[in-house]
């Protein structure tokens, strides 16, 4: 049985959410369903783990439908991505390749 959810959540990362929707083919609903599974896969109980600041906490949930053209966007959400470990190891494969 579905159950209809309010959110509130800052404008660009509603962009994010739907650029990530269409590129996947799925609803936001059926995104943040994907993201609550996998969240109760990762339950960690351990309380010396410190989460992230920002987007940043979320991007192990969101690495299936973050591109690296998310990384490079001119906005808060691109910003606070490129803050991340993910965007380091991004940063090293580009120059990898090169």
């Amino acid at each position: 049985m579905k159950t209809k959810l309010t959110l509130s959540i800052d404008r660009r990362k509603v962009a994010l959410l739907r650029k990530a929707s269409a590129r996947k083919g799925k609803s936001i609903s059926e995104l943040v369903e994907n993201l609550a599974d996998q969240l109760d896969k990762q339950k960690n109980d351990d309380p010396s783990v410190v989460a992230e600041p920002g987007i940043s906490k979320w991007f192990g949930s969101l690495a299936d439908i973050l591109t690296p053209e998310d990384f490079e966007e001119d906005s808060r959400g691109g910003a606070e991505l490129r803050k991340t470990e993910a965007y380091e190891r991004l940063k090293k494969a580009k120059r990898k390749r090169a």
